[in-house]
């Protein structure tokens, strides 16, 4: 190896060492991708019982500025709840969701965001009885809620984000055909949503050319 690709090599590692923890914020430019679970709970779904229910899928953040993101995730996740039936329904979904959000602490290690959103989700319409509804199958929601990122270096985060979901539907919990005050749900649905994610950023072609002026002028103001 080089001398001059040794010392490259020797100030990558003092970077990531040194000056990377102490980077971590929502700059902009800054691209991760990810994974996340998440857990839903049916809320103003008539005289139906609820309970959670789990889900995973695939994220994306980008910030377009400093203190302004827009976040992405597809996930396949289920509504839990009983009707007519004393046994436990499931309706399927699956989601595209987009949101934006204010980051409020953009240059800390622990960032807090509140966020609204929209989303385009197919799922499994159902009857009071657990048989399927003689609807469409396509529908779009609504978010608005908040989250927190930690930053446990500049390449990898955790984020925890919960978020009131809206629907145009009232057939995810189980709505019977009739529309009455005997429907067991007259009324569209919605449900909570609480998701962890795990991201890893990438960064444009300038990123580590920065970091190592970075390391050496910090270098020569040690000296």
């Amino acid at each position: 190896m080089s001398k001059l690709s040794f010392s490259f090599l020797k100030s990558l590692i003092l970077v990531i060492i040194f000056i990377v923890p102490g980077l971590s914020q929502t700059r902009s430019g800054k691209l991760g991708v990810g994974v996340d679970g998440s857990m839903q709970y049916l809320i103003g779904a008539g005289a139906t019982n609820t309970s959670p229910a789990f889900g995973g899928g695939v994220n994306l953040s980008y910030s377009i500025l400093e203190s302004f993101s827009v976040r992405t995730k597809f996930g396949i996740n289920q509504l839990s709840w009983k009707g007519g039936l004393s046994t436990s329904q499931l309706t399927d979904l699956m989601t595209l969701n987009l949101y934006f959000t204010g980051d409020l602490m953009p240059n800390s290690n622990f960032n807090i965001f509140p966020l609204v959103g929209c989303g385009m989700v197919f799922y499994d319409p159902k009857y009071d009885n657990g048989t399927r509804a003689g609807v469409g199958s396509f529908d779009m929601q609504y978010s608005v809620g908040g989250g927190a990122d930690y930053f446990l270096n500049e390449f990898w985060s955790i984020t925890l984000m919960g978020e009131y979901v809206l629907t145009n539907s009232r057939y995810f919990a189980g709505s019977t055909a009739g529309v009455g005050p005997s429907a067991a749900n007259i009324n569209n649905d919605s449900f909570m949503r609480v998701s962890l994610q795990i991201r890893y950023y990438f960064f444009d072609q300038n990123f580590i050319a920065k970091l190592l002026k970075a390391q050496r002028d910090r270098s020569k103001h040690s000296k």
